[in-house]
């Protein structure tokens, strides 16, 4: 049995900021406890409106950084942390003095190996105070 603390817990963690932000709202109105078993959540009891606002002021400071993959030549791939593709390129054009082939975002729980260990966008990314950031290089062979 999982329970809405633990529901909520992985929601922050994994930042899935309109889950977390209904969950906030449902224990705010008392509608769910974090004891509760998480199965018995219903989202349909929330005041949508009033989740929705929650969510644009971003009361849980959710970051909206996410990772992007510009091709710089045939083989090459530059990750850079952005809050979206414009500021990723502009990042990219500052640093590197060109235009990069393309812009793809990945997603933050791409696994990947760095050395010896093995990681995440997600993991990496709290690494980094500032943003936008060069996370790294990618080779194709």
């Amino acid at each position: 049995m999982t329970t809405v603390r633990e529901l909520y817990e992985e929601s922050i963690r994994y930042e899935e900021k309109t889950l977390a932000h209904y969950i906030l709202h449902l224990l705010q109105e008392g509608k769910v406890s974090l004891e509760d078993d998480a199965d018995s959540l219903d989202l349909t009891q929330a005041d949508h409106e009033k989740v929705a606002a929650m969510i644009l002021q971003n009361q849980l400071g959710f970051s909206d950084i996410r990772i992007f993959s510009l091709k710089y030549d045939n083989k090459q791939f530059a990750f850079i942390f952005a809050a979206n593709e414009e500021e990723a390129i502009e990042f990219f054009q500052k640093i590197f003095k060109r235009n990069p082939y393309n812009c793809h975002e990945y997603p933050l729980d791409f696994p990947m190996s760095r050395g010896n260990e093995f990681l995440t966008f997600r993991d990496m990314k709290k690494e980094y105070s500032r943003f936008p950031a060069l996370a790294g290089f990618y080779e194709r062979r």
